[in-house]
């Protein structure tokens, strides 16, 4: 978990609730995973199963990963009694040790930038996921936009589009598409609270405004596709 020096307030969990009360927000991501999933599903970085709960029905196996006990013990709690969920603790290069070709998917949304060697963690996924499998991948975009909340949720880069496309490519994947922006409209409220205001959280109340704007959403998620920004 990631704390707040000045208050002690865990960020990244913090956010994680900000996430799952954006329902517009992630019942708009799920449209653009829904038709690449199937079969057995690895989610890396499932947080408090905000996206784990609407993977379910689509995986023959779901397998749930998260690198804090507490996550992985409340996603564990909603699963209990399902045979076709395992929920484990660790990341990539960390306390994994799934087989090659354990998995036909794999959904990394905003947890590639938390990872100091991001090439190793996509060879890594790569070797997990079975010959032509699928990376379902979405990062935070513009480097520009780095500020306070990045640092706060632990964050070590954005990507540009050159950079994520690259990096994709040279462990071994092979985009469908280039990577693309999933929500231009969020820019602006990254740059006010994150590199002018300088904050450790977005306020709830713009949370929930973004939310409410993503019926104006500008761009779409993009064998792998990569939602950008």
């Amino acid at each position: 978990m990631t704390h707040d020096a000045k208050g002690g307030v865990d960020c990244q969990e913090v956010t994680l609730q900000h996430v799952r009360e954006i329902r517009r927000y992630n019942d708009w991501i799920f449209s653009c995973l829904q038709p690449h999933l199937g079969g057995r599903i690895l989610e890396l970085g499932c947080g408090i199963g905000t996206y784990s709960a609407r993977l379910r029905p689509f995986a023959g196996q779901l397998t749930c990963v998260d690198m804090d006990a507490g996550f992985v013990n409340q996603v564990g709690a909603m699963f209990r009694g399902d045979p076709g969920v395992v929920v484990s603790m660790g990341t990539v290069g960390e306390g994994l040790d799934f087989a090659p070709g354990s998995f036909d998917v794999a959904v990394c949304l905003n947890v590639l930038e938390h990872i100091e060697d991001d090439a190793a963690a996509l060879q890594q996924l790569r070797t997990w996921l079975v010959p032509g499998g699928t990376l379902l991948l979405q990062v935070p975009a513009h480097p520009s936009l780095y500020g306070t909340i990045d640092e706060a949720l632990g964050h070590c880069r954005r990507y540009t589009r050159s950079q994520l496309a690259g990096i994709l490519v040279r462990n071994g994947f092979e985009p469908e598409a280039p990577p693309r922006h999933l929500y231009l409209l969020a820019v602006p409220g990254w740059w006010w609270f994150g590199r002018v205001k300088r904050r450790r959280i977005v306020p709830g109340t713009t949370v929930r405004v973004a939310n409410a704007m993503v019926v104006f959403r500008v761009g779409s998620s993009g064998r792998c596709h990569c939602g950008w920004g």
